[in-house]
Order: C-alpha cells, then structure tokens, then sequence
C-alpha cells in the first residue's frame, strides 16, 4: 500500500480541498436563489438535491489529550460505532413519523440527498481493512465519514459539535476533519488534516467547559475524494479533555 502523509501545506500545493472557497460557494448559492427568475415549478423540481444527516455515535464521550499527544502533534482522531448510533440516535419527535430504520443516522435516513443511502458507515473498522498499516493516523480507529453515492460537484460540510474543558491557560486548539484520499484499488493516497479556524482558550478557562460548533467543507470531484477515509479530529498546544457530542453533514448540490 502506497501511503502519503501530508502534515504542512505550501500556498501552491493543489490538494482537493479549500475551506474559504467552498464557504464562499455556499454563499453564492444562497445569494443567488434570492433573486432567483425560475418558475415554481422548476425549483420544486430541484427539492431533495442537497440534504443532510446527524449522528452522536462517538465511541467515547470524555477523551484526553495528553502531553504526549500535544509532544506529538497530534490530529487524535475519534471513532465511530453502530452500537453508539443504535443508543445514541433516536428520533425524538412523533410527527412526521419516523422510518424506523436504523443505520443511517438520527433522521433516519429522511433527509438524506437523492440517491444517497448514508452518510456515515459505522461498521467500518480500519485496522481490518489496513492490518500491517502504520503512520496514516488512523489506527485503531473505527467508523468513517461516507461518500460512496455522493456525486461529483457535490460540496460537504461538516458541523463537529464537541466540549472543550482546557487544562492550563492560553491553550490553542485546532479542530479539523483528518481525511484521507483513496483510489479505485483502496490505497491511501494522501492523509491531511482539513483544519478549521483555531480556538484559543486564555486566562480563566481552566476546567471550564466550553462548547464548539466547527463548520469544516471539502469538495467531492474525483474518485479518490468519494471513495475517501474521514473522521473528526482534534490537536491542541496542551493538555484538554474532550467530550465529542455529534456531527451534523450536509451535501450541497
């Protein structure tokens, strides 16, 4: 297996990824449906294109980040499970009624774009897949962000909701999605980290908690970027505990 670990990125280095353009893009899309000229009936027509999908299925709900990891530079990312989604994501509402179909997500599969059946495979376990593989960050991981129906030209943005607590002041963390592309073969090609603006706690927040809701988006245009390994990720400049609560995907068309 031909593995490639990216950890730094010159400015001319053309990965398939860019945080700024595809916020600008979404940007754009709303914009323009503003002053949209079509008829009614040709939007209609355009309903369930995009759509969305959540899950609180982390394998555990309180991690630490230690000095080692922070000694490391560590991306740690976090697991997935089905056992988690089946406990964990559970329509709360009775109207309209739910599908009662489980492994999908906690919309149950309602909401999802046209012809995509999830989002998130929560059976995938990567040590069984790469067992002699080493160094990609992914190690011991389980679960994975799904974009095997998505198409090309589809846009992805990830909502990672998750608790900070820091444990000494003026500590910078760095959320991100840890992403790997893969070929037509499932050899890793590139791993990077899809990073997201920093978050900086300072003086008074130690043991404080403290929730964040991280936007992160990546474009969908080959089929190494669809057939591609994500997880949420975080690394931080010194020790915190954290306490993943749920991912919200969307697919934009």
């Amino acid at each position: 297996m031909a593995t490639r670990i990216i950890t730094s990125v010159s400015d001319d280095t053309q990965l398939p990824f860019d945080d700024n353009e595809g916020i600008s893009n979404v940007s754009n899309v709303s914009s323009s449906s503003a002053y949209s000229t079509e008829s009614s009936s040709e939007v209609s027509d355009k309903k369930g294109e995009s759509g969305y999908s959540r899950t609180s299925a982390f394998v555990s709900s309180s991690v630490n980040y230690t000095q080692q990891d922070v000694d490391n530079q560590l991306y740690k990312v976090f697991s997935l499970n089905l056992s988690k989604h089946l406990s964990n994501d559970n329509p709360y509402w009775s109207t309209p009624t739910p599908s009662g179909t489980t492994g999908i997500g906690l919309f149950q599969g309602a909401n999802l774009p046209s012809g995509v059946s999830s989002l998130v495979d929560y059976n995938y376990d990567f040590d069984t897949n790469y067992p002699a593989s080493t160094g990609t960050g992914f190690e011991g991981s389980t679960g994975r962000i799904k974009l095997n129906d998505c198409l090309y030209g589809d846009l992805i943005k990830v909502r990672f909701d998750f608790n900070i607590i820091p444990q000494i002041s003026n500590t910078t963390v760095e959320p991100a999605l840890w992403y790997s592309n893969r070929n037509d073969s499932d050899d890793i090609t590139y791993t990077f980290p899809l990073t997201a603006q920093p978050i900086f706690y300072g003086g008074g927040t130690v043991g404080k908690s403290y929730l964040n809701r991280v936007e992160i988006s990546a474009w969908i245009t080959s089929n190494e970027d669809v057939n591609s390994i994500s997880l949420p990720a975080i690394k931080s400049d010194n020790p915190v505990i954290i306490e993943p609560i749920g991912l919200l995907l969307t697919i934009i068309r």
